[in-house]
C-alpha cells in the first residue's frame, strides 16, 4: 500500500502467463530465447497491471469509480525479472491525492515509470456521443504512414467477459487480490489491452504495436456480463529515428452508452525496418514494451 508520510517499497517477480496470442512471438519464452535474447519479454499492459494492484490496495473501489493511473515503459523488462516499485508518498493537491512510482529492475536500471491518483469527488465522464463505435469492416484500411491520419477513428469489436474469462485474466495479470473475482469487475489492465487490440486490429499495419504508455481514468467498473467497446481516434501521429509513433484516445464504453474509462495511449503502431538483424539488445529495445529511442 500506498503511505501518506513515507516513501514504501513493494516487490514483484514478473512473469509472462502463457497464452494462445503469444506463441511465435517475443512473449513466448521459447521463442524469444531462439532469437537470443534472456526470456519472454512483459508486454507493457502486464507492468501496468502491477502497478493497478497497489492503487487497489490503497484505495479501494473507490478508485475504480474517480481514480486514475498512468504508466511509461522505458526499458524491457523478462519473465523472471525481480522488480522493485518505489513509490513516494500520497500527495494531496488540487482535489487530488497521487503517488508518483518509478519501476527498478535487480540490476538497478529504471524500466518503468507511474502514477497513481484518486480525486476528491467523482469526474465527469465524456459524452458517449463524441465516440461512435463503428463497425470493423470486411476490408481492414491500410495502416502504414501514409495512410494513416490525426482524426482517423477506430473500428470496435464488442466483447463480453465471463465470470471465467474474468477469472483466468485476474490470474494472467498475477493479480494478488480475490475482488476483481467476487465482485464480477473485469480488471482494468484488460480493458486497456482490449483497447490496444481494437485500435491495431482497425488498420492492416505492417509490425505489431509496441507499447510506451498508457493513461486511465476510471469512471466506474466494467462487470461481467457487459458488452464492452473502444471507440476512439487517432489524436497525433509522428516519426522519430524510422520508429512511427500514435497518440489515441479511447473511451471503453459499458453496453453501448454508460463510461467506463477514458484510455490515452502512445504506442509505436510501426517499428522502423532494420536493413539487417540487430544485435539482440537493440532487438530486445525495440520489439518490446519500451521506449527504443527516448519518447519524442
Amino acid at each position: 500500500m500506498f503511505s501518506e508520510h513515507k516513501p514504501t517499497t513493494h516487490n514483484v517477480v514478473a512473469k509472462v502467463v502463457a497464452r494462445p496470442e503469444f506463441v511465435g512471438t517475443l512473449h513466448d519464452d521459447d521463442m524469444a530465447r531462439s532469437l537470443g535474447y534472456p526470456a519472454a519479454l512483459v508486454p507493457g499492459i502486464d507492468i501496468y497491471a502491477y502497478l493497478a494492484r497497489l492503487a487497489l490496495q490503497t484505495w479501494g473501489s473507490d478508485w475504480l469509480f474517480k481514480g486514475a493511473l498512468s504508466s511509461t515503459s522505458l526499458r524491457p523488462v523478462y519473465h523472471g525479472d525481480d522488480l522493485v516499485v518505489y513509490a513516494g508518498p500520497i500527495e494531496h493537491k488540487d482535489g487530488e491525492k497521487s503517488v508518483e512510482m518509478a519501476v527498478h529492475n535487480a540490476n538497478g536500471a529504471m524500466v518503468a515509470s507511474a502514477r497513481a491518483a484518486l480525486s476528491d469527488s467523482v469526474d465527469e465522464a465524456p459524452d458517449p456521443a463524441g465516440y461512435p463505435i463503428l463497425p470493423r469492416p470486411a476490408d481492414i484500411p491500410p495502416g502504414d504512414p501514409q495512410a494513416l491520419r490525426t482524426g482517423m477513428r477506430f473500428s470496435s469489436s464488442a466483447e463480453t467477459v465471463s465470470a471465467s474469462a474474468n477469472a483466468r485474466q485476474v490470474k494472467e495479470f498475477l493479480e494478488p487480490s480475490s475482488f476483481y473475482e467476487q465482485e464480477g469487475i473485469v480488471h482494468p489492465a484488460y480493458l486497456q489491452r482490449l483497447a490496444l487490440k481494437n485500435a491495431h486490429a482497425s488498420f492492416a499495419h505492417a509490425t505489431p504495436p509496441i507499447f510506451i504508455s498508457t493513461e486511465g481514468r476510471h469512471f466506474g467498473p466494467a462487470r461481467t456480463g457487459e458488452k464492452l467497446d473502444t471507440p476512439g481516434a487517432i489524436t497525433r501521429l509522428w516519426e522519430r529515428k524510422g520508429h512511427h509513433y500514435m497518440e489515441s484516445e479511447q473511451l471503453v464504453l459499458a453496453n453501448g452508452k454508460r463510461p467506463v474509462m477514458l484510455i490515452r495511449r502512445v504506442t509505436i503502431y510501426q517499428a522502423r525496418q532494420e536493413v539487417s538483424a540487430p544485435a539482440p539488445a537493440a532487438r530486445g529495445a525495440v520489439a518490446g514494451s519500451g521506449n527504443p529511442e527516448g519518447r519524442p
